[in-house]
């Protein structure tokens, strides 16, 4: 439970729901949630922002979700169905391929992401303020902490040294965030090693070469398949081999992950739910600058702190912004 907060409350499931039966019972608009993989918690976020614009799903909206589960490569035939159904607005979360699927698909539904890269760099919209086209959003901008999430692994753990890194390969998030920890771990005395892992397989391959090489701690990368996929597993494998992990997101520290350090992710999701309601309200895209973090959190989770044999330092715990038992 958190000490500090209310609750962990549990989110809704990525299910699949068809378009006519909703259609048929609610008068008002239609959106479709394109989806990397499944959500929960931050889903309840998106419909809190939404709901503050006037529209909640059931009464005067009607709501088409279509999930890849982790398949990459099904995003464009999913985008597909939702620009033929017409809806009035795409929602694309997980990682900037999902977007990318919906502007392939339609050039004049307006579309809304929600993911932690840099949508400039990953050509999602021309500038952050001024989108242009029919693509805006927000971004956590989770890629671009990497040397201060090795800062926090450093007040947390100050004589580790071998620092594993692991990163989805073939995900456009990967390669800013190895320049920025071999830039950044010499500086504070520390030596990464890059793991790639793509895919539960992969990630348990990964989790066993660490084990062998008797790393000192593991940074688990920004990647949409990790967090909306494969974060009980990756959570799972970490407390299996006892390695202390530190994650971009609290949603990893709220199911048993050691320590997080990023931006408050559900402010970014209801800054997305917002928009979605501005844009049902008239407003265009490209008038509405992309949103950026202004708050960021760490979280420890104390009980796994105390199962791995760690005592948090006073000053990190003095530092964290919420603590879980």
């Amino acid at each position: 439970m958190s000490m500090r907060r209310r609750p962990f409350i549990a989110g809704i499931g990525a299910t699949i729901v068809a378009a006519g039966s909703v259609r048929a019972q609610v008068h008002g608009p239609t959106i479709g949630l394109l989806m990397t993989g499944g959500v929960d918690s931050l889903t309840r976020a998106f419909f809190k922002g939404l709901a503050s614009t006037g529209f909640e799903e059931g009464r005067n909206l009607s709501v088409v979700r279509r999930s890849a589960a982790g398949a990459f490569d099904k995003l464009p035939a999913l985008a597909q169905e939702l620009a033929g159904k017409k809806v009035n607005a795409i929602v694309a979360i997980g990682g900037p391929v999902p977007t990318r699927a919906a502007k392939s698909a339609t050039t004049t539904i307006p579309i809304v992401f929600a993911y932690g890269g840099d949508p400039v760099g990953d050509g999602l919209v021309a500038s952050f303020n001024r989108p242009g086209g029919n693509v805006t959003g927000a971004s956590f901008m989770g890629a671009s902490f990497t040397s201060k999430r090795l800062q926090v692994l450093k007040q947390l753990l100050p004589q580790a040294v071998d620092v594993a890194l692991m990163l989805n390969p073939k995900a456009t998030l990967a390669e800013g965030q190895v320049r920025d920890a071999l830039k950044a771990a010499p500086v504070l005395g520390q030596k990464v090693q890059v793991m790639n892992a793509n895919g539960a397989e992969e990630i348990d391959a990964a989790f066993a070469e660490m084990n062998r090489k008797k790393v000192a701690a593991l940074l688990v990368g920004v990647d949409p398949s990790y967090g909306l996929v494969f974060r009980d597993r990756i959570i799972g494998l970490a407390a299996r081999y006892k390695l202390p992990a530190l994650y971009d997101s609290r949603d990893y520290v709220e199911k048993g992950g050691l320590i997080s350090y990023g931006s408050v992710l559900t402010d970014t999701w209801r800054q997305a739910g917002l928009y979605v309601g501005r844009i049902l309200k008239g407003e265009k895209p490209q008038n509405l600058p992309v949103v950026q973090p202004t708050r960021f959190e760490t979280v420890i989770n104390l009980g796994t702190a105390r199962t791995l044999g760690l005592d948090v330092p006073p000053n990190l715990l003095a530092l964290a912004d919420d603590t879980v038992e």
